[in-house]
């Protein structure tokens, strides 16, 4: 019912006017501009991204492999953003939005600077609240040397905690942070359904803070499990630029070879 509210209450002031128009005047002198009202508030209602009837609580499903069709779709959306924010059109909130989870997806965040500080704008005005920007965009700012911005944000998260972007999005902020335990207890917190690939970058990442904090026998059995039900989520940390992520993630890939 929240998103409607702005409706209900265009319509009922159109209805108050329209019963004082009737007072005044004949009902079919008011009656066609109080139906053609009511039509371009509902209108404006399902196409404008401020009423929040177009967002999704989350639509966050993970990271996905750097390829030349993912950039190209990144780099489509940032030149959209630009242009329509440069044009002033009603569905750049949108845009960006779509943009920060692309960039998200293919960890560019370290490009989102200009798109974080429109988000911000967008966030006070928004009607509806909207847990996967906003944790991304927490996320996009501790990237950013920003991590004050980053920590308010992440305040106003705590009764979300459970979905998976918000758990990523904090895992990762505290890594970077030195804070491992605190990421590790944000992803136990996290409601991913098995199989999925937000589970899968969960895990991942789960190993990755289980070996910040020396704990290496865990983290090979979890990178072992994730091999064995998503390999190629262990094949991206072969290549890590942690050469002891790296080197776990190969003892695990070696492991795994009986379950491919």
């Amino acid at each position: 019912m929240g998103p409607w509210r702005p409706v209900l209450v265009g319509v009922i002031a159109l209805v108050a006017i329209a019963a004082a128009g009737t007072a005044a005047a004949s009902s079919w002198v008011v009656l066609p501009p109080f139906v053609a009202a009511v039509a371009v508030l509902v209108t404006a209602a399902m196409r404008v991204d401020y009423f929040g009837l177009r967002r999704r609580t989350t639509d966050w499903h993970g990271q996905v492999a750097t390829g030349r069709a993912a950039w190209a779709r990144m780099r489509a959306l940032e030149e959209q953003f630009a242009r329509e924010r440069r044009a002033g059109s009603v569905t750049t909130a949108t845009t960006a939005r779509a943009l920060l989870i692309a960039q998200a997806e293919l960890d560019a965040l370290g490009r989102a600077r200009e798109l974080v500080d429109f988000l911000a704008t967008d966030a006070t005005t928004r009607v509806r609240r909207d847990p996967c920007a906003d944790a991304l965009r927490a996320l996009a700012l501790a990237e950013l040397g920003r991590p004050a911005e980053a920590a308010r944000i992440d305040r106003d998260l705590d009764d979300v905690a459970g979905l998976p972007v918000v758990a990523w999005a904090r895992a990762r902020i505290a890594a970077r942070g030195g804070a491992a335990t605190r990421g590790l207890d944000a992803i136990e917190r996290a409601e991913a359904s098995p199989g999925s690939a937000v589970a899968h970058d969960l895990a991942a990442l789960r190993a990755r803070l289980l070996l910040r904090l020396g704990r290496a026998d865990d983290a090979h059995r979890a990178l072992c499990a994730l091999a064995a039900t998503a390999r190629p989520w262990v094949e991206r940390l072969a290549s890590d630029r942690d050469a002891a992520v790296g080197l776990a993630a190969r003892q695990a890939l070696d492991l795994g070879a009986a379950y491919r």
